[in-house]
């Protein structure tokens, strides 16, 4: 499993993009340098309850939601959850999953 504050730094360039903010947007709307900022995102430096008070108001979420890591997973993890879907499915079903994903990344 992954450093908390890599995953806090995830899932918070995550959800910033989602919400189509730029990081220097960001910054500026929480009173964070951008430099600093960029260094949450990667997970090298540590986050106040204030400072993840403001990114959550923000984003527009809830501070909790920061803290949802469940889907915040590095490349190789994300890659052995898939391969053991694909191990236990039937030939049928990953026909079916290859065309939802094909959909999905048009």
């Amino acid at each position: 499993m992954e450093d908390t504050k890599i995953l806090l730094g995830k899932r918070i360039r995550n959800l910033r993009k989602e919400s189509g903010i730029s990081q220097e947007g960001l910054a500026e709307q929480t009173d964070i340098s951008a430099k600093y900022l960029g260094q949450i995102e990667r997970g090298l430096a540590n986050l106040s309850i204030d400072k993840a008070i403001k990114i959550s108001k923000a984003l527009k979420i809830d501070l909790s939601e920061l803290f949802d890591f469940k889907y915040e997973h590095s490349r190789k993890e994300l890659k052995q959850q898939l391969n053991s879907l694909f191990d236990d499915a039937k030939d049928k079903d990953i026909k079916k999953i290859v065309k939802v994903v094909k959909y999905l990344l048009k």
